[in-house]
């Protein structure tokens, strides 16, 4: 059965979430869902649905990874 981890990330000032959403979701792995709570200035929210079975440790460093790149750049989870 698939877990659910909620995911709450926050940008600089002026930055447009739902781009910041969409270009998370474009780098999870294959067999990863996202589901988009809301987006509001500067932090979106999504539930991420992983395979059963991964270590919360493997879905932080993979959010982390995700935000190291340039066009997540100034965003956060928080």
């Amino acid at each position: 059965m698939p877990t659910q981890h909620a995911v709450r990330i926050s940008g600089p000032d002026g930055a447009h979430p739902e781009f910041a959403a969409i270009r998370l979701i474009a780098q999870l792995p294959t067999g990863w869902t996202a589901t988009l709570l809301n987006c509001s200035v500067g932090t979106a929210a999504l539930t991420l649905t992983v395979p059963d079975g991964l270590p919360s440790a493997a879905v932080d460093t993979t959010i982390a990874t995700a935000l190291a790149t340039a066009p997540l750049r100034g965003w956060t989870r928080d």
